[in-house]
């Protein structure tokens, strides 16, 4: 019964240098893939409409001249390989069209980039921000309390949206230099309006 554990426990080293070397080996086949094919392909197809000045579709491909500013910046990138997969990019009327196995070859490129980039970061929930009540979340969750409706929140400002169009998400939720005297002041707003009964209830 050892013998078996204990080959798992000596072949586990091997295992991670394995997957190790593997990562560095897809590390190293994207990064000669952006040298040789999607660089190129951009800088000949795509960077004379979508450049500095005033770039079509408001995106400029010029700033992405590694593969670390492609990796970081995958929504972007998405929308690219989504219009190339539709044909739409460049579209008819540019000057210059690349053949149909070069475009392949960049939509292959990007979603290999994409899966490398999953299997890299999996099981990492990015940045986790801190997490307050919104001014109206603060004004039902005192309501659902106490059962009286008196918005002890109306003073604190107004929550800004998110970029989806949500106040109450983390990354829009800030805590500026104000908010916490907004919110204590809030509290004594709900303070006021305690009754002590008799029987201390």
């Amino acid at each position: 019964m050892r013998k078996p554990l204990l080959l798992i426990l000596l072949t586990l080293p091997s295992l991670s240098v394995c997957a190790a070397d593997a990562d560095r080996a897809a590390a190293q086949r994207l990064q000669a893939g952006f040298r040789e094919t999607v660089d190129p392909f951009v800088q000949t197809y795509c960077v004379s409409c979508h450049k500095h000045d005033k770039p079509k579709g408001d995106l400029d491909l010029s700033v992405y001249q590694t593969l670390d500013a492609v990796a970081a910046d995958p929504r972007r990138w998405q929308t690219v390989l989504e219009r190339l997969q539709a044909g739409e990019m460049p579209p008819d009327k540019a000057k210059l069209h690349p053949p149909r196995e070069l475009s392949g070859r960049v939509i292959e490129w990007l979603g290999s980039l994409r899966k490398y980039e999953a299997q890299r970061n999996a099981g990492d929930p990015g940045p986790v921000y801190a997490r307050r009540l919104s001014a109206t979340e603060y004004d039902y969750t005192i309501r659902d309390l106490t059962g009286v409706d008196i918005h002890p929140a109306k003073e604190v400002p107004v929550d800004p949206a998110n970029e989806a169009g949500f106040d109450n998400s983390a990354e829009s939720l800030a805590m500026t230099p104000r908010l916490p005297k907004k919110y204590l002041e809030a509290a004594r707003r709900v303070s006021e309006h305690l009754v002590l009964a008799p029987d201390g209830c």
